[in-house]
């Protein structure tokens, strides 16, 4: 087997890894989180700087393999357009748009809004369509799901290629690598390399290849029969690079324009909340601002809630929250914190979480008969029953109550006679006893 072969195996090897590691974590297996860390933009939310380095560096070596291997979004896209068997063609390259989309999503996210990045991030998008495959009631998962089938029928990486903020910004670092794939003066122009290539990026005519946009999947290797494709130390210039004064002028200007609306978005939605819109948010999250700034609804933390309390963004609330009433957030379960991959949620140990109060208990006198279930439930002790005018009610202590909802969740009455309210700011409670 030559030397190019070998290395797409491996490199086809490496991505199964990544994609069943990323499968399993949302599938509830939580020791295989490491491989949902590694993803770029929840590593550059969390402020994980080894993780962006190291893919930085890698990136400007030898191109966008991260894109090939470890981004899970991309390998589905590979999986659906192997699946519709429908050949590859040598696509346009859309600079100006992918500059403006990256300009906006980041430029916005940095002002301190998720909104762009929640929904064209790579990672979370994919997030998205693994909820839905495990609670087909989530539709926008089947939306996502449909939307990129589509796109991968189409034209295999457009996704990737021209609309990925993640995708540009490797791009760019891909773009000065000293090893570049390029064509040599052995090819035949078979097009066997056109017929493969997700990204559209091989031009055997113009004897061009354009690493920039190219995601390092080595199809172009495996595939062709004379060995014309290769890696070797030399800059090449992209294909059809625009050096005119007016393409330069004209992508500047989209990509500032693009940068100026994304800070003028965030700061008009980074408001505080309305009282009547605020969340309870999971445990480790801060104040709902701040959640909200940094969750790009990945549905990890959702789909690995023991408790199944966890709920996504809905038309009331722009992020994960709970919500009470069949489910409580079990007093013995972290899990949400141990996978959050943005830093959305502070992990926080068992005995942290605990403690962490997420909201706090109200009662309605009038409704409460005082027949005790919630005292008993309650895995603080946080609620009494007292005699209050002759009758019994219940009781909470605001210094031990965390709010999990588990007095919620025990009330027989059909209308509730307790509510869990939101706090400003999660703090944590004194201990019990």
């Amino acid at each position: 087997m030559k030397k190019d072969r070998l290395l797409f195996f491996i490199r086809l090897f490496c991505a199964a890894l990544f994609f069943i590691a990323v499968c399993l974590t949302f599938a509830g297996f939580s020791g295989f989180a490491p491989a949902v860390k590694a993803q770029l933009f929840p590593a550059i939310d969390r402020k994980a700087w080894g993780v962006v380095a190291a893919v930085a560096i890698i990136t400007v070596l030898f191109g966008r393999f991260y894109c090939s291997i470890v981004c899970p979004f991309g390998i589905l896209q590979d999986i659906i357009a192997f699946l519709s068997r429908r050949k590859a063609r040598v696509d346009a390259n859309r600079p100006k748009l992918r500059y403006a989309v990256a300009g906006l999503t980041f430029a916005s996210f940095f002002a301190g809004s998720a909104f762009f990045i929640g929904w064209l991030d790579p990672y979370s998008n994919f997030g998205r369509i693994a909820s839905f495959v495990k609670n087909p009631s989530y539709l926008i998962g089947g939306v996502a799901l449909l939307v990129i089938t589509v796109l991968s029928v189409w034209k295999k990486r457009v996704f990737c290629t021209s609309v990925c903020p993640v995708g540009t910004l490797l791009g760019l670092c891909a773009g000065i690598s000293p090893f570049k794939l390029r064509l040599s003066d052995k090819c035949v122009k078979c097009r066997k390399c056109v017929s493969v290539c997700p990204s559209g990026c091989v031009d055997p005519d113009n004897a061009a290849l354009d690493n920039e946009r190219c995601v390092r999947c080595l199809k172009c290797t495996e595939v062709c029969p004379v060995g014309a494709i290769g890696f070797e130390k030399k800059t090449t210039l992209p294909a059809k690079t625009d050096l005119s004064r007016r393409g330069f002028l004209t992508g500047s200007l989209t990509a500032a324009a693009a940068i100026g609306a994304g800070v003028v978005f965030a700061r008009q939605t980074t408001s505080e909340t309305p009282e009547e819109q605020r969340p309870i948010c999971p445990p480790g999250a801060t104040t709902a601002e701040e959640f909200a700034s940094k969750c790009t609804n990945c549905q990890l933390c959702v789909t690995n809630c023991k408790g199944k309390v966890l709920r996504p963004k809905s038309k009331l609330y722009k992020t994960v929250h709970l919500e009470y009433g069949e489910n409580h957030c079990l007093y013995d379960c972290h899990k949400c914190g141990s996978v959050c991959p943005t830093g959305a949620l502070t992990p926080l140990t068992l005995a942290e979480k605990q403690r962490r109060r997420i909201g706090l208990a109200q009662f309605s006198a009038e409704k409460c008969v005082g027949c005790g279930l919630c005292a008993d439930t309650c895995p603080r002790g946080a609620i009494a029953i007292t005699e209050i005018d002759g009758e019994e009610k219940a009781v909470p202590n605001a210094e031990l109550c965390i709010g999990c909802g588990a007095c919620v969740n025990a009330c027989p009455l059909p209308e509730k006679a307790v509510r869990v309210a939101p706090v400003l700011i999660q703090s944590q409670a004194i201990l019990k006893g």
